[in-house]
Protein backbone atom coordinates (compact mmCIF):
# COMPACT_ATOMS: atom_id res chain seq x y z
CA UNK A 1 0.00 0.00 0.00
CA UNK A 2 1.15 2.97 -0.76
CA UNK A 3 2.38 5.94 1.43
CA UNK A 4 -0.45 8.06 2.88
CA UNK A 5 0.55 11.80 1.50
CA UNK A 6 0.32 14.81 3.85
CA UNK A 7 -1.15 17.80 1.97
CA UNK A 8 -1.27 21.60 2.38
CA UNK A 9 -4.81 21.67 4.03
CA UNK A 10 -6.15 25.15 2.95
CA UNK A 11 -6.96 26.92 6.05
CA UNK A 12 -8.84 29.86 4.71
CA UNK A 13 -10.85 30.91 1.43
CA UNK A 14 -8.07 33.13 0.80
CA UNK A 15 -4.95 30.68 1.32
CA UNK A 16 -3.26 29.90 -1.93
CA UNK A 17 -0.15 28.82 -0.08
CA UNK A 18 1.22 28.10 3.10
CA UNK A 19 5.01 27.93 4.40
CA UNK A 20 6.68 25.59 6.60
CA UNK A 21 8.08 27.26 9.70
CA UNK A 22 8.84 23.99 11.78
CA UNK A 23 8.25 20.34 11.66
CA UNK A 24 7.10 18.74 15.49
CA UNK A 25 7.75 15.30 14.29
CA UNK A 26 10.36 13.70 12.97
CA UNK A 27 10.93 11.22 10.22
CA UNK A 28 10.45 7.81 11.52
CA UNK A 29 8.40 9.31 14.63
CA UNK A 30 4.67 7.12 15.22
CA UNK A 31 1.68 9.69 15.34
CA UNK A 32 -2.00 9.33 15.89
CA UNK A 33 -4.79 11.24 14.53
CA UNK A 34 -5.06 14.71 15.78
CA UNK A 35 -1.42 14.65 16.61
CA UNK A 36 0.22 18.37 15.29
CA UNK A 37 2.95 17.12 13.25
CA UNK A 38 4.09 20.79 11.58
CA UNK A 39 3.33 24.56 12.04
CA UNK A 40 2.27 26.73 8.72
CA UNK A 41 2.34 30.22 8.35
CA UNK A 42 -0.77 31.36 6.24
CA UNK A 43 -2.28 34.41 4.58
CA UNK A 44 -3.83 35.08 7.94
CA UNK A 45 -1.91 33.63 10.86
CA UNK A 46 0.55 30.66 11.62
CA UNK A 47 -1.47 26.91 12.32
CA UNK A 48 -0.93 23.85 13.48
CA UNK A 49 -1.38 21.09 11.10
CA UNK A 50 -2.59 17.48 12.45
CA UNK A 51 -2.06 13.85 11.55
CA UNK A 52 -4.92 12.65 9.29
CA UNK A 53 -4.16 8.78 10.55
CA UNK A 54 -2.79 6.92 12.74
CA UNK A 55 0.79 6.00 11.75
CA UNK A 56 4.27 6.57 11.01
CA UNK A 57 6.04 9.63 9.71
CA UNK A 58 7.84 8.32 6.61
CA UNK A 59 9.13 11.19 4.87
CA UNK A 60 9.40 14.63 5.50
CA UNK A 61 9.32 16.56 1.59
CA UNK A 62 8.48 20.67 2.74
CA UNK A 63 11.64 21.76 4.63
CA UNK A 64 10.99 25.14 6.99
CA UNK A 65 11.10 28.09 5.38
CA UNK A 66 9.46 26.62 1.90
CA UNK A 67 6.15 27.24 0.53
CA UNK A 68 4.16 24.58 -0.63
CA UNK A 69 0.93 25.36 -3.02
CA UNK A 70 -2.35 24.46 -1.23
CA UNK A 71 -3.41 20.67 -1.81
CA UNK A 72 0.33 19.26 -2.61
CA UNK A 73 2.25 16.80 0.02
CA UNK A 74 4.05 18.26 2.69
CA UNK A 75 5.16 14.61 3.85
CA UNK A 76 3.78 11.17 3.89
CA UNK A 77 2.68 8.85 6.36
CA UNK A 78 2.55 4.98 6.38
CA UNK A 79 0.56 2.88 8.77
CA UNK A 80 2.15 0.94 11.25
CA UNK A 81 0.99 -1.93 10.11
CA UNK A 82 2.99 -2.20 7.00
CA UNK A 83 5.81 -1.64 8.80
CA UNK A 84 5.24 -4.58 11.12
CA UNK A 85 4.49 -6.45 8.19
CA UNK A 86 8.07 -5.71 6.33
CA UNK A 87 9.54 -7.39 9.44
CA UNK A 88 7.88 -10.30 8.95
CA UNK A 89 8.16 -10.29 4.64
CA UNK A 90 10.60 -8.12 2.98
CA UNK A 91 8.53 -5.91 0.46
CA UNK A 92 9.57 -8.43 -2.84
CA UNK A 93 8.64 -11.80 -1.13
CA UNK A 94 6.33 -13.48 -3.80
CA UNK A 95 3.09 -14.94 -2.80
CA UNK A 96 4.11 -18.32 -3.34
CA UNK A 97 8.21 -19.57 -2.10
CA UNK A 98 10.02 -22.43 -4.63
CA UNK A 99 12.12 -24.40 -2.53
CA UNK A 100 15.85 -23.90 -3.84
CA UNK A 101 18.07 -26.77 -4.86
CA UNK A 102 20.64 -24.87 -3.24
CA UNK A 103 21.53 -25.55 0.71
CA UNK A 104 20.42 -22.31 2.08
CA UNK A 105 23.16 -19.53 3.58
CA UNK A 106 23.16 -17.77 6.52
CA UNK A 107 23.89 -14.10 6.41
CA UNK A 108 26.24 -12.23 8.57
CA UNK A 109 25.05 -8.97 9.97
CA UNK A 110 28.03 -7.36 8.16
CA UNK A 111 26.77 -7.94 4.74
CA UNK A 112 24.20 -5.70 5.45
CA UNK A 113 26.85 -2.89 5.70
CA UNK A 114 28.62 -4.37 2.90
CA UNK A 115 25.16 -4.32 0.71
CA UNK A 116 22.76 -2.45 2.03
CA UNK A 117 19.26 -3.13 -0.05
CA UNK A 118 18.13 -0.91 -2.66
CA UNK A 119 15.13 1.52 -1.13
CA UNK A 120 13.22 4.65 -1.90
CA UNK A 121 12.40 7.01 1.19
CA UNK A 122 13.48 6.29 4.76
CA UNK A 123 14.98 3.06 6.64
CA UNK A 124 11.96 0.58 6.70
CA UNK A 125 12.12 -0.60 10.54
CA UNK A 126 9.42 -1.69 13.19
CA UNK A 127 7.54 1.06 14.78
CA UNK A 128 9.19 -0.04 18.50
CA UNK A 129 12.68 0.73 16.96
CA UNK A 130 11.17 3.94 15.63
CA UNK A 131 10.29 4.82 19.01
CA UNK A 132 13.36 3.73 20.69
CA UNK A 133 15.23 5.60 18.06
CA UNK A 134 13.11 8.64 18.50
CA UNK A 135 13.67 8.47 22.58
CA UNK A 136 17.93 7.83 22.31
CA UNK A 137 18.02 10.70 19.51
CA UNK A 138 19.43 8.20 16.70
CA UNK A 139 19.57 8.89 12.91
CA UNK A 140 17.87 6.02 11.37
CA UNK A 141 20.35 6.21 8.24
CA UNK A 142 22.82 5.60 10.96
CA UNK A 143 21.47 2.00 11.94
CA UNK A 144 22.43 -1.34 10.35
CA UNK A 145 19.66 -3.07 10.02
CA UNK A 146 19.30 -6.65 10.76
CA UNK A 147 15.93 -7.99 10.53
CA UNK A 148 14.34 -9.73 7.44
CA UNK A 149 14.04 -7.78 4.78
CA UNK A 150 16.64 -5.10 5.48
CA UNK A 151 14.49 -3.77 8.70
CA UNK A 152 15.85 -2.12 11.48
CA UNK A 153 14.63 -4.18 15.01
CA UNK A 154 15.42 -2.16 18.37
CA UNK A 155 18.65 -4.57 18.97
CA UNK A 156 19.30 -2.41 16.07
CA UNK A 157 19.05 0.77 17.83
CA UNK A 158 20.25 -0.40 20.72
CA UNK A 159 23.93 -1.35 19.18
CA UNK A 160 23.78 2.21 17.27
CA UNK A 161 23.29 3.85 20.70
CA UNK A 162 26.35 2.23 21.84
CA UNK A 163 28.27 2.76 19.10
CA UNK A 164 27.37 6.77 19.46
CA UNK A 165 28.24 6.60 23.22
CA UNK A 166 31.66 5.07 22.58
CA UNK A 167 32.23 7.98 20.26
CA UNK A 168 34.14 11.13 20.54
CA UNK A 169 31.60 13.72 21.28
CA UNK A 170 30.77 16.38 18.10
CA UNK A 171 30.46 20.12 18.06
CA UNK A 172 27.06 21.02 18.00
CA UNK A 173 25.72 22.10 14.95
CA UNK A 174 23.29 24.97 13.83
CA UNK A 175 21.44 22.21 11.42
CA UNK A 176 19.63 24.19 8.34
CA UNK A 177 15.99 22.93 9.73
CA UNK A 178 16.94 25.18 12.95
CA UNK A 179 18.49 28.03 11.24
CA UNK A 180 15.28 28.01 9.02
CA UNK A 181 12.99 28.13 12.17
CA UNK A 182 14.55 30.94 13.46
CA UNK A 183 14.52 32.43 10.14
CA UNK A 184 11.10 32.18 10.13
CA UNK A 185 10.32 33.31 13.35
CA UNK A 186 11.93 36.26 12.73
CA UNK A 187 9.45 37.03 8.98
CA UNK A 188 6.24 36.59 10.27
CA UNK A 189 6.15 40.44 10.82
CA UNK A 190 7.41 40.80 7.68
CA UNK A 191 4.72 38.26 5.89
CA UNK A 192 1.92 39.75 7.25
CA UNK A 193 2.75 43.35 6.31
CA UNK A 194 3.17 41.50 3.03
CA UNK A 195 -0.60 40.24 2.78
CA UNK A 196 -1.84 43.38 4.33
CA UNK A 197 0.21 45.59 1.23
CA UNK A 198 -1.92 43.00 -0.87
CA UNK A 199 -5.02 44.00 0.39
CA UNK A 200 -4.87 47.45 0.81
CA UNK A 201 -3.53 47.61 -3.26
CA UNK A 202 -6.56 45.76 -3.59
CA UNK A 203 -8.59 48.21 -1.71
CA UNK A 204 -6.89 51.39 -3.24
CA UNK A 205 -8.33 50.26 -6.83
CA UNK A 206 -12.02 50.29 -4.96
CA UNK A 207 -14.20 53.54 -5.57
CA UNK A 208 -14.65 54.51 -1.68
CA UNK A 209 -16.29 57.37 0.24
CA UNK A 210 -16.14 57.84 4.24
CA UNK A 211 -18.63 60.02 6.03
CA UNK A 212 -18.02 61.39 9.70
CA UNK A 213 -20.29 61.62 12.31
CA UNK A 214 -20.44 62.22 16.02
CA UNK A 215 -22.15 60.40 18.48
CA UNK A 216 -23.86 61.57 21.46
CA UNK A 217 -23.31 58.35 23.82
CA UNK A 218 -24.28 59.92 27.33
CA UNK A 219 -27.12 57.54 28.04
CA UNK A 220 -25.06 54.37 27.10
CA UNK A 221 -21.94 55.39 28.86
CA UNK A 222 -24.54 55.96 32.06
CA UNK A 223 -26.02 52.25 31.56
CA UNK A 224 -22.92 50.16 30.02
CA UNK A 225 -22.47 48.45 33.30
CA UNK A 226 -18.36 47.76 31.93
CA UNK A 227 -19.00 46.77 28.68
CA UNK A 228 -16.29 48.40 26.31
CA UNK A 229 -17.01 50.81 23.64
CA UNK A 230 -15.70 48.67 20.90
CA UNK A 231 -17.79 45.72 22.00
CA UNK A 232 -21.34 48.21 22.08
CA UNK A 233 -20.47 49.34 18.25
CA UNK A 234 -19.98 45.93 17.21
CA UNK A 235 -23.46 45.30 18.37
CA UNK A 236 -25.01 48.36 17.35
CA UNK A 237 -23.65 48.15 14.27
CA UNK A 238 -24.48 44.46 13.64
CA UNK A 239 -28.52 45.72 14.31
CA UNK A 240 -27.73 48.56 11.91
CA UNK A 241 -26.70 46.23 9.35
CA UNK A 242 -29.58 43.46 9.72
CA UNK A 243 -31.76 46.33 8.56
CA UNK A 244 -29.35 47.07 5.56
CA UNK A 245 -28.82 44.04 3.18
CA UNK A 246 -27.19 46.31 0.53
CA UNK A 247 -24.52 47.07 2.70
CA UNK A 248 -23.85 43.13 3.75
CA UNK A 249 -23.55 42.61 0.46
CA UNK A 250 -20.33 42.39 -1.08
CA UNK A 251 -19.18 43.74 -4.74
CA UNK A 252 -18.04 40.37 -6.51
CA UNK A 253 -16.03 40.51 -10.13
CA UNK A 254 -19.33 39.62 -11.68
CA UNK A 255 -21.42 41.86 -9.73
CA UNK A 256 -22.89 42.17 -6.62
CA UNK A 257 -22.95 38.80 -4.51
CA UNK A 258 -25.72 38.11 -2.05
CA UNK A 259 -27.09 39.46 1.13
CA UNK A 260 -26.24 37.36 4.33
CA UNK A 261 -28.31 36.51 7.65
CA UNK A 262 -24.47 36.10 9.35
CA UNK A 263 -23.79 39.30 10.72
CA UNK A 264 -20.06 38.62 11.13
CA UNK A 265 -18.48 41.61 12.46
CA UNK A 266 -14.43 41.69 12.31
CA UNK A 267 -12.71 43.81 15.17
CA UNK A 268 -9.42 44.92 14.28
CA UNK A 269 -6.90 43.98 16.55
CA UNK A 270 -3.22 45.23 17.54
CA UNK A 271 -0.92 42.59 17.73
CA UNK A 272 3.16 42.49 18.12
CA UNK A 273 3.38 40.92 14.24
CA UNK A 274 0.61 43.47 13.00
CA UNK A 275 -2.98 43.96 12.22
CA UNK A 276 -5.31 41.33 12.27
CA UNK A 277 -9.01 40.69 12.75
CA UNK A 278 -11.18 38.29 14.21
CA UNK A 279 -14.42 38.15 13.29
CA UNK A 280 -17.77 37.42 15.47
CA UNK A 281 -19.93 35.74 14.09
CA UNK A 282 -23.72 36.59 14.41
CA UNK A 283 -23.00 39.55 16.30
CA UNK A 284 -26.60 40.91 15.58
CA UNK A 285 -27.69 38.07 17.90
CA UNK A 286 -25.75 37.68 20.92
CA UNK A 287 -26.37 39.43 24.00
CA UNK A 288 -23.74 41.99 24.81
CA UNK A 289 -22.52 39.65 27.91
CA UNK A 290 -21.99 37.29 25.69
CA UNK A 291 -20.46 39.51 23.18
CA UNK A 292 -17.94 41.20 25.60
CA UNK A 293 -16.67 37.78 26.51
CA UNK A 294 -16.24 36.71 23.00
CA UNK A 295 -14.71 39.68 22.11
CA UNK A 296 -12.16 39.61 24.69
CA UNK A 297 -11.37 36.10 23.61
CA UNK A 298 -10.74 36.37 20.36
CA UNK A 299 -8.20 39.86 20.99
CA UNK A 300 -6.45 37.51 23.62
CA UNK A 301 -6.03 35.37 21.18
CA UNK A 302 -5.19 37.53 18.14
CA UNK A 303 -2.45 38.73 20.27
CA UNK A 304 -0.89 35.32 21.83
CA UNK A 305 -1.07 34.06 18.21
CA UNK A 306 -3.46 31.37 19.42
CA UNK A 307 -6.35 31.91 16.60
CA UNK A 308 -7.69 29.94 14.57
CA UNK A 309 -8.20 30.28 10.60
CA UNK A 310 -12.31 30.18 10.71
CA UNK A 311 -11.19 32.88 13.40
CA UNK A 312 -10.35 35.52 10.36
CA UNK A 313 -13.12 34.49 7.87
CA UNK A 314 -16.53 35.76 6.90
CA UNK A 315 -17.03 38.49 8.08
CA UNK A 316 -19.11 41.12 6.09
CA UNK A 317 -18.04 44.50 8.05
CA UNK A 318 -15.29 46.07 10.23
CA UNK A 319 -14.86 47.88 13.70
CA UNK A 320 -11.51 49.54 13.74
CA UNK A 321 -11.08 51.55 17.20
CA UNK A 322 -8.23 53.94 17.58
CA UNK A 323 -9.94 55.80 19.93
CA UNK A 324 -8.14 53.66 22.65
CA UNK A 325 -4.56 55.93 21.66
CA UNK A 326 -6.36 59.05 22.30
CA UNK A 327 -6.99 59.49 17.97
CA UNK A 328 -10.33 61.95 17.60
CA UNK A 329 -11.40 60.39 14.31
CA UNK A 330 -9.32 58.77 11.06
CA UNK A 331 -10.62 57.30 7.93
CA UNK A 332 -10.44 53.39 7.80
CA UNK A 333 -9.61 51.71 4.43
CA UNK A 334 -11.72 49.16 2.82
CA UNK A 335 -10.82 44.82 3.52
CA UNK A 336 -11.87 43.51 0.62
CA UNK A 337 -14.52 42.25 -0.41
CA UNK A 338 -16.09 43.81 2.66
CA UNK A 339 -18.28 46.78 1.62
CA UNK A 340 -17.93 48.61 4.58
CA UNK A 341 -16.15 50.04 7.80
CA UNK A 342 -16.41 51.87 10.75
CA UNK A 343 -13.86 54.05 12.53
CA UNK A 344 -14.34 54.60 15.93
CA UNK A 345 -12.54 57.68 17.39
CA UNK A 346 -12.14 58.74 21.44
CA UNK A 347 -14.94 58.80 23.72
CA UNK A 348 -14.84 62.49 24.86
CA UNK A 349 -16.41 65.22 26.35
CA UNK A 350 -17.91 67.80 24.23
CA UNK A 351 -19.14 71.27 24.35
CA UNK A 352 -22.45 70.81 22.39
CA UNK A 353 -24.41 73.92 21.35
CA UNK A 354 -28.40 73.26 22.48
CA UNK A 355 -31.18 75.18 22.15
CA UNK A 356 -30.78 76.94 25.48
CA UNK A 357 -27.14 77.16 25.48
CA UNK A 358 -24.26 74.96 25.42
CA UNK A 359 -23.73 71.63 27.08
CA UNK A 360 -20.84 69.01 27.93
CA UNK A 361 -21.89 65.94 26.36
CA UNK A 362 -20.21 62.34 26.14
CA UNK A 363 -19.03 62.16 22.13
CA UNK A 364 -17.38 59.49 19.89
CA UNK A 365 -17.05 59.97 16.58
CA UNK A 366 -17.24 57.84 13.70
CA UNK A 367 -15.97 57.18 10.34
CA UNK A 368 -18.20 54.68 7.58
CA UNK A 369 -16.33 53.84 5.05
CA UNK A 370 -18.20 52.59 1.95
CA UNK A 371 -17.96 50.56 -0.96
CA UNK A 372 -19.81 52.45 -3.58
CA UNK A 373 -20.23 50.29 -5.69
CA UNK A 374 -22.57 48.39 -3.18
CA UNK A 375 -24.29 51.70 -1.75
CA UNK A 376 -24.52 55.67 -1.66
CA UNK A 377 -23.89 58.30 0.63
CA UNK A 378 -27.37 58.74 1.68
CA UNK A 379 -27.26 54.47 2.46
CA UNK A 380 -24.12 55.56 4.65
CA UNK A 381 -25.70 58.67 6.27
CA UNK A 382 -29.37 56.61 7.46
CA UNK A 383 -27.00 53.70 8.63
CA UNK A 384 -25.53 56.29 11.01
CA UNK A 385 -27.96 57.89 11.45
CA UNK A 386 -29.82 54.13 13.00
CA UNK A 387 -26.35 54.18 15.51
CA UNK A 388 -27.17 57.54 16.70
CA UNK A 389 -30.77 56.11 17.52
CA UNK A 390 -29.30 53.49 19.33
CA UNK A 391 -26.59 55.01 21.30
CA UNK A 392 -29.34 57.59 22.51
CA UNK A 393 -31.47 54.66 24.25
CA UNK A 394 -29.89 52.02 27.30
CA UNK A 395 -28.42 48.85 25.56
CA UNK A 396 -30.91 46.71 27.44
CA UNK A 397 -33.63 48.37 25.14
CA UNK A 398 -31.23 47.41 21.58
CA UNK A 399 -33.93 44.83 20.62
CA UNK A 400 -35.00 43.44 16.91
CA UNK A 401 -34.66 45.68 13.41
CA UNK A 402 -37.02 48.62 13.11
CA UNK A 403 -37.50 51.16 10.00
CA UNK A 404 -35.48 53.96 9.77
CA UNK A 405 -37.07 56.96 10.71
CA UNK A 406 -36.01 60.51 9.83
CA UNK A 407 -34.97 63.24 12.18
Amino acid sequence: MADLPLRMPKMSMTMESGEILAWHKREGDSVRAGDIVCEVATDKVDMDVEAPADGVLARIVAAPGQKVAVGEPIAYLSSETEDILADILPPSTPDRVEESAAPPQSTAPDEYEATPPSRKGPRPAIPRARRLAAELGIDLETVTPTGRGGVITPADVERAAQRHRTSPPRAPENTPDTAAFADALRDRRTRLRSVIAHRMQQSAAIPQFTVFRDIIVDTVARSRQGIGWTTLFVKALALALRENGDLTTPWLDDGPGSPTDDIAVAIAVDTPVGLLAPVVHHADTISLTSLQSEVRGLVDRARSGKLTATELEGAVTTVSNLGTFGVDMFQALLTPPQPSVLALGAVRPTLVATGDGFRVRTVCTVGLTVDHRVADGADAARLLDRLAQLFATPPEQWAGPRPYTDQ
